[in-house]
């Protein structure tokens, strides 16, 4: 598809549902700030290779897109539907998929993601990280903190203070407002990002105890909408992507990235196991992107795992 701003206006059975200017203003009201500003929309139809034919979507005449940025309305998760995406629309690397809610929205290890309307879910899906003109080698492994880092920066432009929570997790104020989940599969890197922007899940509807609280951004006092993130998250995060790989080693880019780094020099709750948790001192990020942490006296890097402040090791 040519660069562009699109609602889906045709619905493919077990995949997602239609949308259009008016339904989707009026499933909250961050969506119709960004219908008003993103408007006039016009009805047209894109080729799909797809039992229904052609399908029906709606242009913003004013939003200015360097890739095809498609919206539906209901799906069950946009990162299983922007991979089947590609092949029904010939969509290519740095197109994404966004919803306006999320019936099996998922994090890492499969955890739930509650997806109420008004939040940013995105499904994104990019290039291989080493295709890049002047890649080294190791940027595949670093692809969900680079994610962090494009992110981070998004909403910095906004004015909340970010930091990042090894490996995947943005916090505000020391409460979680974005999760990131990166999959490859098939030769294709899909990067999902889900920002709570006008609601977070209390804590008793999460499904991980060891979890920090969650929050939105309009809790913090600020007022961002889906479209307004992303489109500035797709324009100028690309930009920064490129410039990182091109002119950085993996190593000098997570040296950059640890001033982002949440509780760096503190001591925190590791968690290793499904029950074991421990206390040790958050050290910083290794050349490979894994969390080094003093444990006993003993430098330790981690690949996988779950870390809090040490207050928590109670929980």
């Amino acid at each position: 598809m040519e660069p562009g701003l699109y609602l889906l206006g045709s619905g493919i059975n077990q995949l997602f549902d239609a949308t259009d200017p008016d339904s989707l203003a009026m499933c909250h009201p961050a969506w119709e700030k960004d219908i008003k500003s993103f408007s006039p929309w016009s009805l047209t139809e894109a080729d799909a290779n797809s039992n229904a034919g052609p399908l029906r979507i709606w242009c913003s005449g004013t939003a200015s897109a360097e890739s095809s940025i498609l919206v539906c309305g209901r799906c069950a998760s946009t990162m299983d539907c922007v991979r089947q995406l590609t092949d029904i629309c010939g969509l290519s690397p740095w197109d994404c998929l966004m919803a306006a809610e999320q019936q099996k929205g998922r994090g890492q290890m499969e955890r739930a993601w509650i997806s109420p309307p008004g939040n940013l879910y995105v499904s994104w899906y990019w290039p291989e990280l080493e295709s890049i003109a002047g890649a080294r080698p190791g940027w595949q492994a670093m692809a969900s903190l680079l994610a962090g880092d494009l992110v981070a920066s998004a909403l910095e432009s906004f004015g909340v203070d970010i930091r990042i929570k090894w490996p995947n997790d943005l916090l505000a104020d020391d409460h979680k407002v974005c999760g990131i989940l990166v999959e490859s599969r098939g030769g294709r890197l899909v990067v999902g990002i889900g920002v709570n922007l006008a609601s977070a899940p209390p804590r008793e509807r999460l499904t991980d105890q060891f979890a920090l609280p969650a929050a939105s951004l309009s809790d913090l006092g600020f007022d961002i909408t889906p479209l307004e993130l992303f489109l500035r998250l797709a324009q100028a995060g690309r930009k920064r992507l490129e410039h990182q790989i091109s002119t950085l080693a993996p190593e000098e880019f997570v040296m950059q990235l640890q001033k982002r780094l949440a509780w760096l020099g503190r001591q925190v709750t590791i968690r290793r196991g499904t029950k074991e948790a421990v206390l040790g001192q958050l050290r910083g990020i290794s050349a490979d992107g894994g969390l080094i942490v003093r444990i006993s006296g003993k430098t330790n890097v981690l690949y996988t795992g779950s870390i809090l402040p040490k207050e928590n090791i109670d929980t």
